[in-house]
């Protein structure tokens, strides 16, 4: 347990210095922060081994949004967060993700107990609750929560700038036919990883459901950047796939759309998305729900 490095985001300075000095006692290295956008720098250069998170952190970033965000870099599949709050019932829809939930006030003694514990047990990954099993990609569920925090966050800042691109996998009727599903099943794994390949680590990568898929793009240096990210995937997916020492060509439709103030709800602008793709063309199907 000596050496572990904890890292202390809660807003309240009395409430820090309380959790730093059990946490030492205890022997672990702690680091505080105050604010949201101090722990989202911080974490773009630092994997600590265990984060004590507030979720009501201020305005314009929550702590869930932090914690979705650490769960959204496999850079963190290690790190064990513990996620603290004097309101239970924020903590609920975040439960699965959080390793830990500490409702305040946390006395000493409760807090070395718990610590000494996370500290020294194996937790279960919480990997399964936000993954799809077959891909190892974000599942829906988590995809549209992180879509949520990044519409709301569009709310509060005019220069955030967010993009959706939705993904959807075709073949002809010939190869839904000859392909066998072993192949199918790969070449499906093979997209998943090419996604998660082409893209930055903070972006979020998704199955939707079969072969669908879309990707979450933040903090766009500008909207038009969506289209050079659509034409990037588009040319990296549209290669070959090399299985059982076949080559298979499939079709690929992507379309990318960047968040503008006249959507209502987070999902207008992924189902905007879809519907402008052109999922069926001549000679073309969507993949049969042959993998799963």
């Amino acid at each position: 347990m000596n050496n572990l490095q904890v890292l202390i985001i809660e807003d309240d300075r009395d409430t820090a210095g309380f959790f730093k000095t059990v946490l030492e006692l205890v022997g672990f290295e702690c680091e505080v922060i105050h604010s949201a956008k101090e722990a989202l720098d911080h974490l773009a250069f630092n994997a600590p081994d265990l984060i004590l998170l507030d979720i009501r952190l201020g305005i314009e970033i929550s702590g869930e949004d932090i914690l979705y965000q650490i769960r959204s870099n496999p850079r963190f599949d290690k790190t064990r967060v513990v996620v603290t709050t004097a309101y239970p019932w924020l903590a609920e829809p975040i439960t699965n993700l959080a390793d830990l939930v500490l409702v305040k006030p946390v006395g000493v003694d409760q807090l070395k107990n718990l610590m000494q514990r996370l500290g020294s047990l194996d937790f279960k990954s919480k990997f399964q609750f936000y993954r799809d099993p077959v891909t190892e990609l974000f599942n829906d569920e988590f995809f549209q929560t992180r879509l949520e925090l990044a519409f709301e966050r569009a709310k509060r800042r005019k220069d955030f700038h967010f993009g959706v691109i939705a993904i959807e996998v075709q073949l002809t009727a010939k190869q839904q036919e000859e392909i066998k599903p072993d192949a199918l099943l790969s070449i499906l794994r093979e997209v998943a990883g090419r996604l998660k390949k082409f893209v930055r680590p903070t972006d979020a990568v998704s199955r939707l459901a079969g072969w669908k898929f879309a990707t979450l793009h933040e903090d766009l240096n500008h909207p038009d950047e969506i289209q050079t990210i659509v034409n990037r995937l588009s040319e990296k997916l549209s290669r070959p796939y090399e299985i059982d020492d076949d080559s298979h060509k499939i079709k690929i439709s992507l379309r990318g759309l960047v968040h503008e103030p006249y959507y209502r709800d987070p999902v207008d602008i992924l189902n905007a998305a879809q519907k402008a793709m052109n999922v069926v063309s001549p000679g073309s199907n969507p993949v049969p729900d042959r993998v799963p």
